[in-house]
């Protein structure tokens, strides 16, 4: 009896154990030898549940970076002026350049083209032979009127008329002869003694188309009025324009100013 009884407690511990290794059987991590080979039982293993499609959110997140770095209207608007402003100053420029080189070339074509200056002696003109005589005559006028002006009142006043010409310009005021010799008169009341001295010679410029010569005359002058006290003296500079329009020489214009003053 007792081998049998062991037997059976053998056998029943080996089928705990086949049991026991058959429910451990979910842990393996080998795969079968065989994928395609029928479970047991008979029944066709069922095909794995494919898994649900993933979404990427790689592409959404590209689309809305592009649409936020798409420029917006006004910025578009803002691009083409810019553009069209660059534009313009590329033009403005091109423009610019040509003018200059055109200029450049102008003034050169003119410089080429400049005659030729005449020759020294060509460009002197000549004298005119009549200066000569103006000028002596007209300096000999000139020191006979500053004479006469230290003359006495009655001899200065009857030699004025034939010093002047029918019209003088007098100190930038144009009168007659009559006019001015009451003007001389007044001049001679006021200052009874008066002498004049040239200080050395005239200088005489003359010109042929107004047949006229300017006459320069620096001198000393000394006028003393006894009745009222007074006296005046120092450095002046008389101005005379002779004319020989009507052939004797006139007087037509007078002036004068005062360099300096004794005692100023």
């Amino acid at each position: 009896m007792r081998p049998v009884l062991f037997l059976t407690l053998l056998l029943s511990s080996a089928c705990a154990a086949g049991g026991a290794l058959a429910q451990q059987g979910s842990n393996w991590i080998d795969p079968p030898a065989k994928s395609d080979a029928a479970p047991a039982g008979g029944e066709r293993a069922k095909p794995a549940a494919k898994s649900a499609p993933r979404f990427e959110v790689e592409p959404e997140a590209g689309s809305r970076s592009r649409r936020a770095a798409a420029p917006s209207p006004a910025r578009r608007d803002m691009h083409r002026q810019d553009r069209t402003r660059a534009a313009e100053m590329r033009r403005a420029r091109r423009a610019a350049i040509r003018e200059r080189a055109r200029e450049e070339n102008h003034s050169h074509t003119a410089r080429m083209h400049r005659p030729a200056p005449p020759a020294a002696n060509m460009a002197r003109a000549e004298p005119d032979p009549r200066f000569s005589d103006w000028a002596v005559a007209a300096r000999r006028l000139s020191l006979g009127y500053l004479d006469s002006v230290s003359a006495p009142n009655g001899a200065m006043l009857s030699a004025a008329p034939r010093f002047y010409g029918s019209t003088v310009r007098f100190h930038g005021r144009v009168m007659t002869t009559h006019a001015l010799l009451a003007e001389k008169r007044r001049f001679a009341q006021r200052w009874p003694e008066r002498r004049y001295e040239p200080h050395g010679e005239p200088r005489i410029a003359c010109d042929g188309p107004s047949a006229t010569c300017l006459v320069r005359i620096v001198h000393d002058f000394t006028a003393v009025s006894p009745a009222r006290g007074a006296r005046s003296q120092g450095v002046a500079e008389l101005t005379l324009t002779v004319s020989f329009a009507g052939g004797a020489p006139v007087i037509v214009s007078e002036a004068s100013r005062v360099l300096s003053r004794a005692g100023a």
